[in-house]
């Protein structure tokens, strides 16, 4: 199939260099990119704001991506495109016209040439409401002979807005990604890229979409492998509870009439006319109107996110994820997957602020429960809450463990549910687990609790990706630089081999890193630390316990977990 898909690219593919331009045929239209180079004097090339999808504009707004219009003339594919709108943010960039890729390639196939590349294909984080592919560069992944491709994706309520029926259905933003992981498989070999060798990857709320991707049996050959880093559909914020009540009072804050209405084509309606900006500060006032410590979103569920929608002819998701994962009802691919040490410890750096959050949970213990657990009476929930409380603090105040009580939050966001990921996973396909604990310069964080430890949410992203005279690392400690390219060279060896240590390496310490099992009662992992070593077992007592304590529940039709 690769080489009939590489003959015919011949006839799709016209590369003409110019004043360090090139420009390649697709099947829509030509796009004119640009010629770099790395640090380490690689040469790569650069098509940046390559539509993937037309713009999800006027008629097009809470519809799922449509096909790209053919142009005439050479489009410029040589700097990036607009963002797609973030509550958080009031960028003269954003726009609803967002659906682009960015293609970064070492090498071109020409008549001569068959190149046939890895691809490594990055969903950004944001929450589902931020975030944009223009912040991560290519510079590690092209020294290492794989093509990058990222992309923008609708966020916040133009990406994830439900009605909970036919009308707005939702998930247009996971729609959206696999639109654009369509047209990788489709196009990629255009770039030098193997159509049969793509692996997805993301960080948090990217990572946690390329787990919903993982769910949608219309992508089963679109991808043949995939990176997990600190997310999961399994993630209690990465699932949207309330849909319909936060549409209608997100609405009503532009038009009072739906406060009290319940007509979801009315809704529709409405918002179509209303201004792209005007919606998008209206999706973030919701998110001011309800945030608090007893429904944080990042613990309790985002406001703007997946959701599991109604029968419908686009669905992309219409059963719950747990239950689907327990099932081995995934694509059954190589995934790599795991966390950093203490994943919410960035997120708490006043002490202050997490002493007064820490108070409020002690004097209302039923905020600490998830909601996945599906709580309803009083009395029981707190009795819960206390059991968790037990945990961490042996029931003492969580105000006077504050170490503790980030302990509880990463694992109540993050830990509890990737590992269970991982577990569940590992009984259908080749799994990898890994831990990130070297607390490093690079990533800037220095927040320290005792009790707790220090590698927080995303530092796993800023060794990754870098570009220019950033990537030498020039001024942090050497064991960063050792890292740096532990990891990229893990990641990378994982999208060629499906194997992220195929072979002994002196820079990985000639480690082998086993293939996750848990039949056998183990769960062993790599953890990453100025030195590299095979652990067994990540949290393993406060996760033994969380266990524990969904089982008394008595049943298992969860969301997430």
């Amino acid at each position: 199939m690769c080489s009939k898909i590489l003959k015919s690219s011949v006839l799709l593919l016209q590369i003409s260099s110019l004043l360090a331009d090139v420009v390649v045929q697709l099947p829509t239209g030509k796009i004119r990119g640009r010629e770099d180079t790395t640090i380490e004097n690689k040469s790569f090339y650069a098509f940046q704001g390559v539509p993937y999808a037309a713009p999800p504009v006027g008629e097009l707004r809470f519809k799922v991506p449509q096909p790209v219009v053919d142009w005439d003339d050479i489009l410029d594919a040589t700097k990036f495109s607009s963002t797609c709108f973030q509550t958080s943010t009031n960028d003269d960039n954003e726009s609803e016209d967002c659906l682009y890729i960015n293609i970064y390639t070492p090498e071109l196939p020409s008549e001569d040439n068959n190149v046939s590349l890895p691809v490594m294909f990055f969903i950004h984080g944001g929450g589902f409401v931020d975030g944009t592919a223009a912040d991560f560069a290519p510079d590690l992944f092209v020294n290492n002979d794989v093509i990058l491709a990222t992309i923008n994706y609708r966020v916040g309520i133009f990406g994830f807005i439900s009605t909970q029926d036919d009308v707005i259905p939702g998930n247009n933003g996971l729609k959206d990604q696999r639109f654009a992981i369509q047209w990788t498989h489709d196009n990629i070999h255009l770039f030098g890229g193997n159509p049969d060798k793509i692996t997805i990857f993301g960080h948090s709320a990217g990572s946690a979409s390329c787990a919903y991707q993982l769910l949608n049996q219309e992508s089963n050959g679109l991808f043949q492998g995939a990176i997990l880093e600190s997310g999961t559909f399994l993630s209690p914020w990465a699932y949207q509870r309330r849909a319909r009540q936060i549409a209608f009072k997100t609405a009503s804050f532009l038009n009072s009439t739906f406060e009290n209405s319940n007509d979801s084509q009315a809704l529709f309606d409405y918002l179509l006319t209303v201004e792209a900006r005007d919606l998008d500060a209206a999706a973030e006032q919701y998110h001011n109107y309800e945030d608090g410590p007893e429904d944080l979103e990042i613990s309790q569920g985002f406001y703007w996110a997946p959701i599991v929608e109604v029968k419908n002819r686009d669905a992309f998701l219409t059963k719950k994820m747990y239950g689907l994962l327990e099932a081995g009802n995934v694509i059954r691919v190589p995934i790599l997957i795991g966390i950093t040490s203490e994943e919410n410890i960035g997120f708490n750096q006043d002490e202050e602020v997490l002493r007064a959050k820490m108070a409020a949970y002690d004097e209302n213990l039923s905020w600490i429960v998830p909601n996945d657990m599906v709580i309803f009476d009083e009395t029981k929930r707190i009795e819960m809450g206390g059991l968790i409380r037990d945990l961490y603090t042996g029931g003492e105040p969580l105000a006077d463990h504050l170490g503790d009580g980030v302990r509880y939050s990463s694992d109540n966001s993050f830990t509890r549910s990737v590992i269970k990921h991982a577990e569940l996973f590992s009984k259908v396909s080749e799994t990898y687990f890994y831990q990130l604990s070297y607390d490093g310069e690079m990533p800037g964080g220095t927040t320290y609790y005792e009790g707790a430890e220090t590698v927080g949410h995303g530092e796993d992203i800023a060794y990754l990706f870098c570009s220019g005279e950033e990537c030498r690392g020039t001024g942090y400690p050497e064991s960063d630089t050792t890292t740096r390219q532990r990891l990229i060279k893990l990641w990378t060896d994982f999208a060629k081999y499906r194997n992220p240590t195929p072979e002994p390496s002196e820079l990985l310490q000639n480690i082998t890193w086993p293939l996750l099992s848990i039949d056998d009662g183990n769960f062993y992992y790599l953890d990453i630390n100025e030195t590299l070593e095979i652990k067994n077992h990540p949290k393993e007592t406060t996760y033994n316990n969380w266990n524990d304590l969904y089982a008394r529940l008595g049943y298992n039709d969860f969301d997430t977990y």
